[in-house]
């Protein structure tokens, strides 16, 4: 039986530490960089509707059918709890320094972007937002998903960040303007502390089932 209480705080955790880890914030500056902060409202909302769609789409497959590939692979759940934890550091230790979002994307797909007529699938949603470090976190998640209740939390999870990353891309000219660029960047790099905490978690669960 599915206990109610222990569902939605497991959801509840596991729906920040997505949030977190795709920092929609960043991901919108992004936007604005290629489509102009005088972009008209709706074509912003086209952009971030068809990206949140593109992006619960891939979040869904790389949690359903991730773990059953590293399984046919033979690599076990605690050595892929260690690489996702080292690739979340990085990406941590990245956003803390300020340097936005480089683990998922390079400058040369970033250029790549700006002669494109719809950024919303790629790079914005893949691999911006989709990145190493959401994949990795996702196929962990999968893989130590014991339970139906375990898997209805992350599932919830997935379908909320995305809805939230759609708000936040939707509204980012409004949230651009409120809290400027230095406030993004502050918000990137606290955002970049909870992504490193959660990878050292990580890495010692996954070291520490390895040894023993």
């Amino acid at each position: 039986m599915i206990e109610i209480e222990s569902l939605v705080s497991s959801a509840l955790y596991h729906t920040v530490s997505l949030i977190t880890i795709m920092n929609s914030v960043a991901a919108g500056a992004i936007m604005l960089g290629v489509v102009g902060d005088d972009a008209e409202r709706k074509a912003v909302r086209g952009i971030a509707r068809r990206n949140s769609i593109a992006t619960l789409v891939a979040m869904l497959l790389t949690f359903l059918a991730g773990s059953y590939i590293f399984s046919i692979l033979g690599i076990s759940t605690h050595s892929l709890m260690v690489f996702g934890g080292v690739v979340l550091m990085m990406m941590g230790l990245h956003m803390v320094s300020g340097q936005t979002k480089r683990v998922n994307h390079s400058q040369d797909e970033t250029a790549a972007a700006q002669e494109q007529d719809d950024i919303s699938v790629v790079p914005l949603s893949i691999p911006v937002i989709v990145g190493p470090g959401l994949a990795t976190t996702l196929i962990t998640l999968s893989a130590t998903s014991k339970n139906i209740e375990a898997y209805i939390s992350v599932l919830v999870a997935i379908v909320i960040a995305c809805f939230i990353n759609y708000l936040v891309l939707a509204n980012m000219t409004l949230v651009k303007r409120t809290i400027g660029i230095q406030g993004i960047k502050i918000l990137t790099r606290v955002m970049g502390l909870v992504v490193g905490s959660i990878a050292a978690q990580m890495i010692l669960e996954g070291a520490k089932a390895l040894f023993a």
